[in-house]
C-alpha cells in the first residue's frame, strides 16, 4: 500500500489548462453557495450577501492558484513528471483542503457572521473536499487523452503496417567506394547503427532481426536517406525507422527510444531530440 504511494503520478503543469479549471470550479463553488446557501449569511443586504458569496469562490480561486500555479512555478523540480507521486499529489490536496476550509470558516464567521458549528464545519469542509476532488478529476481526464494522443502516435496500427507492406518502398544501402549493394523494403528496418569504419543495418526477416554489415559512414547513409521521410537520425551512432517505434521514454541518461522486437533501448542525443519528436508526432 505505502510503496503504491511512490508510484509515478503525471503532474498537469499546463498553463492555461490549469487556469480555466481554477477559474471553474471557483466559479461552481460561488453559484453553489448562492443557490444552495449551505449555511446562512447573517447581512439583510442582498448585494452584500452577493459580495460575501462571491468572496468565498475568490478564495477557492487564489487558493488553488497558490497551490497550482506559483508553487509549481517555483519548485519547477518538485512538480516535474519525472518527481511527481502519488503521494505528493495527496499531499498538496490535503494542504489545499485545509487551508481552504480553515479561510472560509474565518471568512464565514468574521465577514459572514455565520455561526460555526459542527454541521457548518462539516459543510465547509466538503465544499473544499469537492473544489480539490473536481480539478483533480478534471486534470486527471486531460493528462488520459494528452497520453492516449502520445501512444497513438507511438504505436503504429498492425493492420496499417500489413497493409503497407505490400506498397513498401524499397532503400538501397551501398558502400562508400560503390562496391557493396543492398536493397531492403523500408518496413523491415529497424535501425542502422555505426560501426567503425562500417554501418550495420539491423533488419526483420521472417520474424528474425538479421544484420548486415556494409562499408560506409553513417553521415554518407544519412545523406542516401534523405528522401526516406521513416528514418530518423536520433544519435551520432543510430539511424532509426520511425515505423519501428514502440515509445519514447525519459531513462537515467536522457530520452531514449523502444522499438518492436528488439530488446535495447536506443539513446536520443539532445541535439536530435526535438527533431525525433516532431518525426514521432507526424507518424
Amino acid at each position: 500500500m505505502l510503496a503504491s504511494l511512490n508510484k509515478k503520478y503525471p503532474f498537469n503543469d499546463n498553463l492555461k489548462i490549469n487556469a480555466r479549471t481554477i477559474s471553474s470550479v471557483s466559479l461552481g463553488i460561488f453559484l453553489f453557495l448562492l443557490f444552495f446557501q449551505p449555511f446562512e449569511i447573517q447581512n439583510p443586504d442582498f448585494d452584500n450577501r452577493l459580495i460575501i458569496l462571491a468572496t468565498f469562490g475568490a478564495i477557492t480561486l487564489v487558493l488553488l492558484s497558490i497551490f497550482r500555479l506559483v508553487i509549481p512555478s517555483i519548485f519547477i523540480q518538485t512538480f516535474s513528471e519525472e518527481r511527481w507521486t502519488i503521494k505528493k499529489e495527496i499531499i498538496i490536496d490535503l494542504l489545499f483542503v485545509i487551508s481552504n476550509s480553515v479561510a472560509f470558516s474565518f471568512f464565514a464567521r468574521y465577514v459572514g457572521g455565520v455561526r460555526i458549528n459542527f454541521p457548518i464545519a462539516i459543510n465547509i469542509v466538503i465544499l473544499s473536499i469537492s473544489a480539490a476532488a473536481v480539478l483533480v478529476t478534471i486534470n486527471r481526464i486531460y493528462m488520459l487523452k494528452k497520453q492516449i494522443e502520445e501512444f497513438s502516435q507511438y504505436l503504429p496500427d498492425d493492420l496499417k503496417q500489413k497493409q503497407e507492406s505490400s506498397k513498401d518502398e524499397m532503400i538501397d544501402f551501398e558502400s562508400e567506394n560503390k562496391t557493396e549493394f543492398f536493397q531492403i523494403p523500408s518496413s523491415q528496418v529497424l535501425l542502422i547503427k555505426s560501426a567503425n569504419n562500417y554501418i550495420e543495418v539491423l533488419y526483420q526477416d521472417a520474424g528474425k532481426i538479421n544484420k548486415k554489415l556494409i562499408r560506409n559512414t553513417l553521415k554518407n547513409t544519412e545523406e542516401q536517406l534523405a528522401n526516406y521521410e521513416d528514418m530518423i537520425r536520433c544519435h551520432r551512432s543510430y539511424i532509426v525507422n520511425r515505423k519501428q517505434v514502440q515509445k519514447l521514454t525519459r531513462g537515467n541518461y536522457g530520452l531514449e527510444l523502444s522499438l518492436f522486437n528488439y530488446p535495447q533501448q536506443i539513446h536520443v542525443s539532445r541535439q536530435y531530440a526535438l527533431k525525433v519528436k516532431e518525426a514521432l508526432r507526424q507518424h
